[in-house]
């Protein structure tokens, strides 16, 4: 028979409250929109996290931002231009 054995406090530390990953979700959809609505480039969008991340240290929800340039594509066609068109704003 096996057995495992479960660190408890890693993961209780680890995972990420619903209200925490929905406000991480939020913040990076904010950033993509902005980005898009500037014409800066998916590129760029991955150093403007890395410049908040040293701003806001302390921060728990900059910490977990993650917006390279396939997220932000993915974001920006699947999430923001959907909305667009179900809005009729685009």
């Amino acid at each position: 028979m096996l057995t495992f054995s479960v660190d408890c406090h890693l993961i209780t530390t680890t995972m990420k409250s619903s209200r925490e990953k929905d406000e991480i979700a939020a913040a990076e959809a904010t950033l993509v929109y902005h980005d898009v609505r500037h014409r800066i480039s998916y590129i760029a969008q991955q150093c403007t996290i890395d410049v908040l991340k040293g701003l806001f240290a302390s921060s728990s929800i900059v910490r977990s931002l993650s917006c390279a340039k396939t997220k932000v594509a993915a974001i920006a066609t699947e999430v923001l231009a959907l909305w667009g068109v179900a809005y009729g704003l685009v």
